[in-house]
């Protein structure tokens, strides 16, 4: 009776996520910025740990149920556990989720600033390169397994790959961005994903111009 009557008060997963999210802005203050404009680099290890710990609690509560989050958050999120230094078990479970979902995800949800300190260009393209991979990883089994029907398949890979070209688009502006990171992520789009090619084109017209701009 006890097991029955839990069962009758879940929460609907959207429930679950959506409290998260008021936790994750109530406890992680620069959630919202791009920048992370609130976040002190001079703050202590103590206070890195208590970031981690939030960071750990709502992954750990995000429901398996897809779209449960948003994939904007679920990329916000992995963009701040690399800043904090999230452990990689937490950030490894953050780019699968995000992977799952990663067709939802609009271009300003993949505009997140890059974390290396190597490096000055302005655009996390390593963390949409795993999560671009996590997602192809997934697409990939279902093909082999026609776990879903081939046109819910192919719709998906082209939505995302419609993505991944405005992504370049977006990215090309950067004169620090590298070539490797740019030509990876290009290469990384299955063929069949591309109805035509003027996206990649045009993105990568305008990498050239920043590359090489005109004397």
């Amino acid at each position: 009776i006890i097991t029955a009557a839990r069962s009758s008060f879940t929460l609907p997963p959207q429930i679950i996520g959506e409290a998260l999210h008021v936790y994750t802005c109530r406890w992680l203050p620069y959630f919202k910025s791009k920048s992370h404009s609130g976040f002190s680099v001079k703050e202590n290890e103590a206070a890195l740990e208590r970031h981690r710990r939030v960071v750990n609690t709502v992954v750990n509560m995000i429901p398996a149920d897809k779209g449960s989050v948003s994939e904007g958050f679920l990329l916000r999120l992995v963009s701040i556990a690399t800043y904090v230094g999230a452990s990689l078990t937490t950030k490894t479970e953050l780019i699968r989720k995000a992977g799952l979902q990663l067709e939802e995800a609009t271009l300003a949800d993949l505009l997140l600033p890059s974390q290396s300190s190597s490096h000055h260009h302005r655009y996390d393209t390593d963390l949409v390169a795993a999560v671009l991979d996590s997602f192809l990883m997934l697409w990939r089994r279902q093909t082999s397994a026609h776990v879903s029907s081939n046109s819910q398949l192919l719709h998906s890979i082209r939505k995302v790959a419609k993505l991944i070209d405005s992504y370049l688009q977006a990215v090309s502006q950067d004169v620090h961005m590298p070539v490797p990171n740019f030509v990876s992520l290009a290469e990384a789009v299955p063929d069949i994903a591309r109805e035509s090619h003027d996206r990649l084109y045009k993105a990568i017209n305008m990498y050239l111009k920043v590359l090489i701009p005109a004397s």
